[in-house]
């Protein structure tokens, strides 16, 4: 009998092996072996500053929490290394790791849940095409682990490790991803408890998480730090980064969430399986998670990421987990008839809005970052050198886009930092190191001290160029401030302002207005005397407010400016507006920054196009009632010390 089992445990190893070789073959091509992204001058150069600024970090050995601190973790290049080929050996090795895991998974999950090879197949390379590996792994890992409840089958056993060792690199690589692995080992921990079992994979994924954050060079005492600053991210970023968007994706992701729900609604309640609450629990918070990321900033990019490479296969997963694709469940012939059609939906609703996405530009993006990597690989076929390729990219760099060779460190403010490296500079960013993401006044604190440090950068080129039509200033506002108190300009470099490090002047705001209003309501604004002037908007949700802003995203809100030139809107966060911005002169380029620097040190004739008149708190008549009513405003004069003294 022993010999059978045996037997038979062989030709499901046989069978496992075969359906995963064709999807391993697919990721080791299109994600594991490509090397980092190249670095050259592109029409929108956020996405490359933040990823060449990762794997520098990583290989700097940066402490994140303290050096840098992001929605992504010391392992973030993994997710999109850029740059420096030195990052490769890592590279290689953590995305070898989460495909085989990936791909062994859900090859485990198709042999136990469906019965004919062709819809395994299928299903395998669906999901294959569809998933970034690391936001679907902790799907896989826990359709493995209640699989393996039901069998006993020591093919689990290496397997089961192998994600969960892969799992816990992932939480290292993008914050949402430490709150879903760590909010998994938990509810894996409790439903072991539950069933008086030792909780060996919870205590796995807790060891190995450790082991990587250790492997990255990052210190045991930094880790309360890094916590601290991903949560003071996470915690701001819906109010700063949404984005409006339209209702057809939300509508078809509503239906499928309807598809899912209802059966395993009718399941639950016909079985009672009271020890699957805390991985159930576990699954609402990982679709709650996907969907914030998708519909936070509604555009196509966060939709492709957010529904297209985490939702949608991860729900597959879970209802083939759950049997909706077996035709031989112990259900009732009601309750199978339930479960297939909703599974049906699921494929179709999978396949549609694939489809809708593929035609956006997220779609488009996709398409070239595959032809990126599979140039890539072609390119390591013919046994070219990886380093001297990134030596034309920054010979090829420095001719498109080149900047003026300072002598000493530099930083490029607000957000294309990729400049800095694509010309050899000596760079050194700041915590947070683009301007958009140091959202609330503790994260715009901690880049005004760096700026105003010893070891501030020497030199700062400069350019305003606000995203999501912010008021120009609103972005890192306190930043602003230790700009202009231990900055002078310094000329040009091609459209850039160059500043240059000078002695610190703290500033001081001299209170010249304080008053209430309401929304859509104007308040003048005094004339400064000459002076910048500074502004501290408080305006907040009520009760029902914070459910909505806490469950979706807050209602929008909008500041109107007059000035000489007429009325502008620009966006902005409650957050923001509360933590202080420069308001006045309105500043729209750079060149306009420097001449404040270098008159603002003293006062100044009023300059009647860009010196700011009144100003008015918008926000849509259907979310009036998510606001509290009354609006308060405070006006300051920015003036330097010097300033204050000669008053004095």
């Amino acid at each position: 009998m022993d010999t059978g089992i045996r037997k038979a445990e062989s030709r499901s190893v046989v069978a496992l092996v075969l359906l995963a070789i064709p999807s391993f073959v697919y990721f080791l091509v299109t994600y594991a072996l490509p090397p980092p992204l190249p670095i050259r001058p592109e029409a929108n150069l956020l996405d490359p500053s933040w990823q060449v600024v990762l794997t520098e970090g990583f290989l700097r050995g940066a402490q994140f929490g303290r050096d840098i601190i992001y929605t992504y973790g010391p392992w973030g290049f993994v997710e999109g290394p850029r740059g420096n080929p030195r990052i490769y050996p890592w590279l290689l090795g953590a995305r070898l790791l989460i495909a085989l895991a990936f791909v062994l998974g859900v090859s485990l999950i198709a042999c136990r849940k469906i019965r004919r090879p062709a819809p395994q197949v299928l299903f395998v390379a669906w999901i294959a095409l569809l998933s970034d590996p690391v936001s679907v792994l902790p799907a896989i890992l826990l359709a493995a682990v209640l699989c393996s409840e039901r069998k006993d089958d020591r093919t689990f056993t290496p397997i089961l490790h192998l994600l969960a060792i892969a799992c816990a690199l992932t939480m290292w690589i993008k914050f949402t991803s430490f709150v879903a692995v760590g909010a998994l080992a938990a509810a894996l921990a409790v439903q072991d408890l539950i069933k008086r079992r030792r909780p060996i994979i919870p205590a796995e994924i807790l060891a190995v998480s450790l082991a990587f954050w250790l492997l990255a060079g990052q210190s045991l005492l930094g880790l309360p730090s890094f916590l601290r600053g991903a949560l003071s991210t996470a915690g701001s970023y819906s109010g700063e980064m949404f984005l409006p968007g339209p209702y057809g994706e939300l509508g078809l992701v509503a239906i499928l969430m309807l598809t899912m729900v209802v059966p395993a609604a009718a399941l639950f309640y016909r079985a009672r399986p009271w020890s699957m609450t805390p991985v159930l629990g576990w699954v609402a918070l990982l679709f709650f998670l996907q969907l914030k990321e998708a519909f936070v900033r509604y555009d196509a990019f966060h939709v492709w990421m957010g529904i297209v490479n985490a939702l949608l296969p991860c729900a597959l997963i879970l209802i083939c987990t759950a049997g909706f694709f077996n035709p031989r469940t112990s259900h009732p012939p009601a309750m199978r008839i339930l479960t297939r059609a909703c599974a049906a939906w699921v494929v179709l609703l999978s396949v549609v809005l694939a489809v809708i996405e593929v035609r956006t530009r997220a779609g488009f993006e996709r398409h070239l970052a595959l032809m990126e990597s599979l140039h890539g690989v072609q390119q390591l076929a013919k046994g070219r050198s990886l380093a001297a390729d990134y030596h034309a990219q920054l010979e090829a760099f420095r001719r498109q886009a080149p900047l003026e060779r300072v002598s000493g460190t530099a930083e490029f403010f607000p957000d294309s930092q990729v400049l800095l490296y694509g010309n050899g500079l000596q760079v050194r960013v700041p915590p947070i190191p683009q301007s958009f993401g140091a959202y609330n006044s503790w994260l715009s604190g901690r880049n005004a001290s760096f700026f105003r440090s010893a070891g501030r950068p020497d030199f700062v080129f400069f350019e305003i160029a606000p995203i999501d039509t912010r008021y120009p200033t609103s972005s890192d506002a306190l930043s602003w401030l230790a700009l202009m108190d231990c900055y002078r300009p310094s000329g040009n470099s091609g459209p850039y302002l160059v500043l240059r490090a000078a002695g610190c002047e703290d500033s001081s705001l001299d209170l010249i207005a304080e008053t209430k209003t309401s929304a859509g309501q104007a308040v003048a604004v005094p004339p400064g005397d000459g002076y910048a002037v500074w502004a501290q908007i408080d305006f907040r949700l009520n009760h029902a407010g914070s459910i909505v802003a806490a469950l979706a995203r807050p209602p929008e809100t909008r500041l109107a400016v007059h000035t000489g030139t007429g009325r502008r809107v620009f966006g902005i966060s409650p957050e923001t507006a509360r933590t202080g911005f420069l308001l006045s002169p309105l500043l729209l380029d750079a060149d306009a920054f420097g001449k404040l620097l270098a008159e603002g040190r003293s006062a100044s004739p009023p300059d009647p196009q860009s010196d700011v008149r009144d100003l008015s708190i918008l926000v849509p008549d259907r979310a009036r009632g998510l606001y509290e009513p009354a609006i308060g405003v405070r006006l300051y004069r920015i003036l330097p010390r010097r300033s204050v003294q000669a008053r004095k």
